[in-house]
């Protein structure tokens, strides 16, 4: 069932029974294992489910049905299943993932709402999930259930580069929080070379912006690298190269921190393009930034450019 409530965001969303959401714990469930030598511990994954939701909202509902508020739990987890002596702290196995945090300031039947980036409990308080719950972002996005996953993961990296933004953490000189963000999705150099989970996904590509609104932005950087760049310059090019061929040429450059391409095989085009994701965590957008997106609300195509801060992943 698609998410379409928010709480502390334009991404945020409500867990309720059926948002699909998973939770998988970051650190591992150790439990007691049977083996001929006796009792062994060993770490096993453990995942929760918000299907099997319970002790949720009774008058109030969430997508017409109970939603996650605190008190609530996934009533039961699987993959530590051979750990049938239990865990090393809890002594149980397979039981509920329960919420360390919740929402501050939005309660539901008068008890604080579950977000879906909230921290969790796993297996009777044996393990934890830190990551928080993966499910879809609100369905007004109307992304599908890729762009969804990469939207979680991307929200995931915002809010630790604004937890340690707040803790005071100083980066390396010339870095940014958009870099260390970048490097979950990329190997680079070069930068917008994606891992191969993301085979699709380009991260710092340049696009050049013709004067002209309804003409196509300007692939700087190919991954296929099929693809030519601005006034014969052969892609890839390196990204500095494409900056300095842009600013040659007088046109404008933008480089949006993630390109997620519709198929992989056919490069980078703007045809090709199926979301446009822009970062920030303390910083202002830039005039470049600014002016892409009212060329993409000129066009009628705000949509696709999905904005991701502190506010829409309810850090």
């Amino acid at each position: 069932m698609p998410v379409t409530i928010k709480v502390n965001g334009t991404v945020n969303s409500l867990v309720h029974k059926f948002s699909n959401g998973i939770s998988v714990a970051t650190i591992p469930d150790v439990c007691k294992t049977p083996s001929p030598g006796g009792p062994v511990p060993i770490p096993y994954p453990n995942i929760a489910q918000s299907v099997t939701l319970s002790d949720g909202t009774t008058t109030v509902k969430g997508d017409k049905t109970m939603a996650a508020i605190k008190g609530s739990k996934f009533a039961m987890s699987n993959g530590d299943n051979p750990g049938t002596l239990g865990g090393v702290k809890s002594s149980t196995f397979m039981k509920e993932a329960t919420w360390i945090l919740y929402s501050f300031d939005t309660k539901m039947n008068k008890k604080n709402a579950a977000r879906f980036m909230d921290k969790m409990f796993h297996n009777h308080e044996n393990a934890a999930n830190l990551a928080g719950v993966i499910q879809s972002v609100v369905a007004a996005h109307n992304l599908d259930d890729e762009e969804v996953k990469l939207a979680n993961e991307i929200c995931e990296e915002v809010c630790k580069a604004a937890e340690k933004s707040d803790k005071g953490e100083k980066l390396a000189e010339g870095k940014h929080h958009q870099d260390e963000i970048a490097n979950r999705f990329s190997h680079g150099p070069p930068r917008y070379e994606a891992k191969d989970t993301y085979k699709n996904l380009l991260t710092e590509a340049t696009w050049g912006m013709a004067d002209n609104v309804a003409d196509a932005l300007i692939p700087c950087l190919s991954k296929s690298r099929l693809l030519g760049g601005l006034a014969g310059v052969k892609a890839p090019s390196s990204q500095r190269g494409a900056i300095n061929t842009l600013r040659k040429n007088q046109v404008p450059g933008w480089r949006p921190d993630f390109t997620l391409l519709k198929d992989k095989t056919k490069g980078m085009t703007e045809d090709n393009v199926k979301r446009f994701f822009e970062v920030k965590i303390d910083d202002k957008p830039t005039k470049n930034q600014i002016q892409a997106k009212d060329r993409l609300k000129q066009r009628g195509e705000s949509g696709k450019l999905v904005e991701l801060d502190r506010e829409s992943c309810g850090c």
